[in-house]
């Protein structure tokens, strides 16, 4: 599956997140009004003025929004940038899910 979001702050907080906080710095050329640091607390997210734990995308954002891929797997692949130390394993945690995406299609 490919996911595009085109509401950052609605999709994280309707994602139904774990306990914990993280500030990700969104960048969208598409969509403008995505691109701003959200702050991702507790089943939450709001836009905030705090520094930035981590800096991707919005397509990276997309990546782990369904589980099928973490911010480490994202880091290793140069697609986000950690600024603060330990935020990636906190983004990990915080997005964990029990149920990996699965698509019964073909492409």
């Amino acid at each position: 599956q490919w996911i595009r979001l085109v509401d950052v702050g609605a999709a994280l907080a309707a994602r139904g997140l774990r306990e914990g906080e993280v500030v990700l710095d969104v960048g969208d050329e598409l969509c403008p009004w995505n691109g701003a640091r959200w702050r991702v607390a507790d089943g939450s997210a709001e836009r905030t003025t705090a520094p930035a734990e981590l800096r991707l995308d919005v397509a990276a954002v997309g990546s782990v929004y369904l589980g099928g891929f973490t911010f480490e797997g994202l880091r290793w692949a140069g697609r986000l940038e950690e600024l603060k130390p330990g935020a990636v394993a906190r983004a990990d945690e915080l997005f964990r899910t029990e149920r990996l995406p699965w698509c019964p299609e073909l492409f």
